[in-house]
């Protein structure tokens, strides 16, 4: 009886150890790597990591995986397959839960996976004797990675032997995904042999298509090297960092410049690195690094397949500015640079030519006016006296006098000379308004003014009535035509 009490008791204190061992089927460095990920929340990374890291997936199936992390959502990408798996912890325990219903593998070694806003993109990469140069996303609904259509194809992939970088900005309101080169199989299928276009591509995801900025500096593919020599990759909003040779340096695509840190901040970084992979006697097999905000974690594993590492403040205010070189440099024709500006920025050309239309319309109409001979002028007017009525000229001539004097001519003045002191005020208003529209009507058409050369304001005393007056930039030749 006490033995099978004794056994029981066993039993009981063994169950929750066996339970984790089975439930979580992931190694001791893999828990550690994602259990570090999973406690930040707030931050977005991506980088790659090889074998070592193959979350019980079997290796047959992949060389590396491409770890996304969004906020508090954590994505592994096997390259080589479309499946894709989410990291979750429950009750302690990390694990895997497959999102994806792929079938087929093969196509995407070394392809390139990223989020913009809050769709995830993988772009490029190699399998079945071909090389990828299209754009895919993972669906939701589908379960599936969809294809981006898109202008054309920008084929490359990032094996470590190529020069190509891929940055991405999802910052923007207007993402952008650039490409520093492009690959394809000239001689395919008699070789496999790879030549690069040594131009630099971006893509629009607002409008889909694919532009070229330029053709490579030369300088910038003997500094960037190749993807191998490239120990640290970052995508910090619009910077891409990296390190090679102990040395680290930024780029920004969109601003088309290459440089470094500054040397304060490289040999703090050099020294860092250092201490985190050279002082170590029991020697590591693999070193990786990524950031969470500004932090910048420094990883290994020992030769016990432990994970170990280390953290410093990155500080991007430490660029050096001063001394940079071109990414790329831009031979198009005028009419190439027309077209690439255009498709960027449609709605400001359509505002800046509407405006010059617009300013043109205005200094037209201003010179014509500046520019007419002062004969013209002077028949102008002479033919506008020449067409008013007897009635006309005597009121024009009455509102001549009160402008100079400041006064303001009395309804019952005007009354009296257009004939309606005897009528009822209804029947006077609109008489008076009547002739001072006939006046300005032939003014207009005899001058070719646009200001009318009656004007009309509310009485102070009587907000009813109006008053009437001549536009003062008129006055010089209405004093002419009275006076002649």
């Amino acid at each position: 009886m006490r033995q099978a009490l004794l056994l029981a008791l066993l039993a009981n204190f063994f169950t929750p150890c066996i339970a984790q061992q089975e439930s979580n089927p992931l190694k001791n460095h893999e828990v550690q790597l994602l259990s570090l990920l999973l406690d930040d929340s707030i931050n977005n990374t991506n980088f790659i990591v090889n074998n070592s890291f193959n979350f019980r997936l079997g290796n047959d199936l992949f060389t590396n995986s491409n770890i996304i992390k969004k906020g508090k959502d954590l994505y592994i990408q096997p390259l080589g397959t479309g499946r894709l798996y989410k990291a979750i912890k429950e009750n302690g325990v990390v694990k895997l839960d497959r999102m994806d219903l792929t079938k087929h593998s093969g196509s995407n070694f070394y392809a390139q996976n990223f989020f913009i806003n809050d769709t995830l993109y993988q772009m490029g990469g190699v399998g079945f004797w071909h090389i990828r140069g299209i754009l895919t996303y993972y669906s939701n609904q589908t379960r599936q990675w969809e294809i981006i259509q898109a202008n054309k194809n920008v084929q490359t992939y990032l094996d470590g032997t190529t020069n190509t970088v891929m940055h991405y900005d999802e910052k923007r309101k207007d993402p952008k995904l650039y490409v520093s080169n492009s690959y394809y199989y000239p001689n395919y299928p008699s070789s496999f042999e790879t030549a690069s276009t040594d131009s630099c591509y971006v893509y629009d995801f607002n409008t889909r298509r694919w532009n070229t900025l330029g053709k490579l500096n030369p300088e910038f593919i003997k500094t960037i090297g190749n993807n191998q020599s490239h120990e640290m990759e970052l995508h910090i909003n619009n910077l891409y960092i990296f390190q090679t040779q102990l040395k680290f340096y930024w780029l920004d695509f969109e601003k088309n410049k290459l440089g470094e840190f500054n040397n304060a901040e490289n040999d703090r970084l050099r020294d860092f690195w250092l201490s985190s992979y050279n002082n170590n006697k029991s020697g590591f097999s693999v070193g990786f690094q990524f950031n969470l905000g500004d932090e910048l974690y420094f990883l290994k594993l020992d030769n016990n397949d432990s994970l170990i590492w280390e953290k410093t403040t990155f500080n991007l205010k430490s660029l050096n500015l001063n001394k940079t070189i071109p990414i790329y440099t831009n031979n198009k024709s005028f009419l190439e640079t027309i077209a690439f500006f255009y498709s960027q920025y449609k709605t400001e050309v359509y505002l800046g030519l509407s405006l010059l239309l617009i300013a043109i319309a205005l200094r037209a109409n201003f010179f014509r006016k500046k520019r007419m001979p002062k004969e013209v002028v002077v028949i102008l007017y002479q033919n506008f006296y020449n067409a008013i009525t007897v009635v006309e000229k005597e009121l024009l001539e009455v509102l001549y006098n009160s402008s100079l004097t400041g006064d303001e001519v009395s309804t019952k003045t005007i009354n009296k000379i257009i004939g309606v002191q005897q009528k009822d005020t209804l029947s006077q208003n609109k008489s008076r308004s009547d002739h001072f529209i006939k006046i300005n009507q032939k003014f207009k058409m005899a001058t070719q003014n646009a200001e009318a050369l009656v004007v009309k304001n509310r009485d102070k005393a009587d907000k009813r009535q109006y008053n009437y007056g001549l536009n003062k930039k008129f006055m010089i030749e209405i004093e002419k035509l009275l006076k002649d």
